[in-house]
């Protein structure tokens, strides 16, 4: 049995809207618990100003309950000046034993510093956006001009794509395929499914 926790990774100033879409899908399925983490477990204040009372620290956080570990963007990452080793220990962990990691907008640019974008196909925001802040990306035969990726485990997407990032979480958490695709069709497109 696949564990059932979805952990979101939080931290002051993180992209709140690339969360937007997704959090309220992930909440309104019974199959798994959702939870909060931020470095220290302490309340986080997202770029838009959004003060968020965090669940669990990344020390609390135990690899083998991860279902999905989750990383908003945020100009943190573009910036490079902090400790990452608490989160290091997680993404590793999840990456080590395939659990899925799903990277939005720089986030990104923290998977690529760490090798784990270079054997997979994936995307950012930008080819030259990655090439522009990790001088070790070895990445670039793999990426692809795309909205949201996901391979092996990872799941990438633009900092424009919420949707395509929400669409394939849910599908890596086997969301109803039907359901999935009329979601999408209406929050991208305005088309409300009709009734039979």
């Amino acid at each position: 049995m696949k564990a059932n926790h979805i952990y979101v990774y939080l931290f002051d100033g993180y992209s709140d809207w690339e969360l937007g879409y997704l959090m309220p899908e992930l909440r309104e399925d019974s199959r798994y618990k959702i939870l909060t983490v931020s470095d220290t477990g302490t309340d986080v204040v997202s770029k838009g100003g959004l003060k968020v009372s965090v669940d669990i620290s990344l020390e609390d956080l135990e690899i083998d309950n991860i279902r999905l570990f989750v990383i908003p963007g945020g100009q943190m990452w573009e910036e490079n000046q902090n400790d990452f080793s608490n989160l290091d220990r997680v993404v590793y962990g999840a990456y080590t034993h395939k659990l899925p990691i799903a990277a939005i907008c720089g986030a990104t640019v923290y998977l690529a510093h760490r090798g784990m974008l270079d054997q997979v196909k994936h995307t950012s925001n930008a080819l030259f956006y990655l090439k522009g802040l990790v001088s070790t990306y070895g990445g670039e035969v793999n990426y692809s001009n795309e909205l949201a990726v996901s391979d092996v485990n990872i799941i990438t997407a633009s900092g424009i794509a919420p949707l395509e990032f929400t669409k394939e979480i849910m599908k890596e958490l086997e969301f109803n395929s039907e359901y999935v695709e009329r979601w999408y069709q209406l929050f991208k497109y305005g088309i409300f499914p009709t009734t039979q």
